[in-house]
């Protein structure tokens, strides 16, 4: 099993600006095999059942599965697993593509956001890189936009995920995109 996983999360606090690294051992990926499971079981241990999906303390949680960017068939899936805006309870959705293998490649199983920074930001992954950048001229731009621009400043073959106008106005339908129209 060691080369269905990395062994890493990403922990990115928004409000504080900062990311960290936590190991998960092959004793948790063995019982919960990443994706949907280990999402589950963090959001169950971690996450305060009062709080509002929209809260900055409530996570999103990014996993890829146990088998993204092997050579099986139909292993491009991963997840965003949270606290569903619209009804406050468990909530997943599983995406496929590349977004999910490319976040392997470069080194993590998944990625747990918390926080609201005080200006648009975006996080920039480029295997051991990793960093908060300003996005102030992303903001208010439909996703295939936002795909094309950050590609421009970043790399032409970037893997993006990203929200438009109505998650940016906190709507509760809000969906995430990935990869623009790439997938």
């Amino acid at each position: 099993m060691p080369y269905a996983y990395n062994g890493k999360l990403l922990h990115v606090d928004l409000m504080a600006g900062r990311w960290e690294i936590e190991t998960i051992g092959e004793d948790v990926v063995r019982e919960y095999l990443l994706g949907s499971g280990l999402a589950a079981k963090m959001f169950i241990e971690e996450v305060d059942p009062s709080l509002d999906a929209l809260d900055p303390a409530s996570p999103l949680i990014f996993m890829t599965g146990l088998l993204t960017g092997t050579l099986v068939p139909t292993s491009s899936r991963s997840v965003v697993c949270g606290r569903s805006p619209l009804t406050g309870i468990w909530n997943e959705t599983n995406f496929g593509g590349y977004w999910g293998a490319e976040l392997k490649f470069a080194g993590y199983d998944g990625i747990i956001v918390t926080g609201k920074a005080e200006k648009p930001v975006y996080l920039w992954i480029d295997d051991d890189e990793v960093e908060i950048r300003p996005a102030d001229e992303l903001w208010g731009l439909e996703t295939y936009e936002t795909f094309e621009r950050v590609r421009q400043t970043t790399d032409s073959k970037a893997r993006v995920s990203c929200i438009g106008p109505a998650g940016e106005n906190g709507g509760r339908l809000a969906g995430i995109a990935f990869d623009g129209q790439d997938t």
